[in-house]
């Protein structure tokens, strides 16, 4: 019988789909992994306490030594020429902001200065960062169309992000267990990762399973790592099923998100909705293209191909080299139909597309 994998605090037991309460007065004999957990607590120095902020921080390093997220290599934002920087920041100042020395710049607004000369941000998504130094700041330029699809870029795709990881956020307090995140890890995507290579991750930065991470945060740089891949990569596709549309955002159970596995989510702004000839709809996003089958919607589209306007039975007419004629549509069949012309034999029976009907 195997030996059963503990969390790295001891305090729960993977049972081959999910993680469990271990039993009273067990404790795990052979967990690989740097750490040593007695009684609950793990007996190191780099343990993490329940911070959301040093948590994170400690799964985004995580992330990075398995190859998940790479490095973000610092990309200024779209310059600002007509606008300049001052050496004092007044509030309410707009600015581009170098988010935690990581490289990337998300827009926001002076909030306060501080009297050591560093400066309180909010920022557009309503995260929050203080003791910001001047070198940290650029100009930023409201009536730029660089900016403004910059600051669109980057809110659509985080947006799409923190939407997801809310699904598992049932308490709406901006964070998730690092238990949850490791479910979404070795469970979700196409290549999962084995539960044992996640636990000796987390257990060698001091990450208790038990603690919170602010996806938030997570998912700012998530979008900072992205950014550094080519402009012309190919946008991921994602299957998505029990979809519906509402005020131009896609919803419904997505199978396979290249970051956020299997699960509900909500899409950025969509773009574009085609359908190829079998009513498969490409719904297209910012960063994603999600492919909807003929019968996964929950709630169709207005201009869905299903959505017919014609009936078998009913009285048309019908375009015939330039010139309407009387008839009936006789069967339907996805976008084509039947039809009979009105005194004339069934010889003249054809299949025809939408295009060359109209009602009476």
């Amino acid at each position: 019988m195997e030996e059963p994998m503990f969390s790295p605090d001891g305090k729960f037991i993977w049972s081959g789909s999910e993680w469990i309460p271990a039993p009273p007065n067990t404790s795990p004999q052979h967990i690989r992994m740097q750490d040593s957990v007695i009684g609950g607590d793990v007996i190191n120095n780099t343990t993490i306490h329940n911070d959301p902020t040093t948590v994170t921080e400690a799964v985004i390093a995580a992330l990075q030594q398995m190859g998940m997220l790479g490095q973000v290599v610092e990309q200024p934002p779209p310059p600002s020429p007509d606008v300049e920087l001052t050496t004092t920041l007044e509030s309410g100042t707009r600015v581009f902001v170098n988010w935690k020395n990581y490289g990337h710049f998300y827009a926001g607004k002076v909030a306060r200065s501080n009297h050591d000369g560093t400066y309180l941000i909010h920022f557009d998504d309503g995260d929050v960062e203080d003791h910001v130094n001047i070198e940290r700041i650029r100009p930023l330029d409201e009536n730029s169309e660089a900016v403004q699809a910059y600051i669109e870029n980057d809110h659509e795709a985080e947006m799409e992000l923190i939407e997801a990881f809310q699904v598992f956020d049932k308490s709406q307090t901006g964070t998730i267990p690092a238990r949850e995140y490791l479910r979404i890890l070795t469970e979700i995507g196409e290549e999962p990762i084995p539960v044992e290579d996640v636990l000796n991750e987390f257990a060698e930065l001091g990450i208790l399973i038990d603690s919170e991470i602010d996806y938030r945060a997570l998912a700012k740089f998530m979008v900072a790592s992205e950014q550094n891949e080519s402009e012309y990569s190919m946008k991921k596709e994602v299957v998505i099923n029990d979809a519906s549309i509402k005020e131009g955002i896609l919803s419904g159970y997505a199978y396979d998100h290249p970051k956020l596995g299997e699960g509900r989510i909500n899409s950025s702004a969509i773009l574009d909705i085609t359908y190829d000839e079998r009513a498969t709809a490409r719904v297209e996003t910012r960063n994603t293209v999600f492919i909807v089958g003929p019968t996964g919607w929950k709630i169709r589209p207005e201009n869905h191909p299903f959505n017919n306007p014609y009936t078998i039975g009913q009285k048309v007419s019908i375009e015939w080299n330039g010139t309407w004629w009387d008839g009936e549509i006789l069967d339907i069949k996805e976008d084509k139909y039947l039809i009979s012309y009105e005194n004339y034999s069934s010889s003249w029976d054809e299949w025809i597309d939408a295009s060359r009907l109209r009602k009476i």
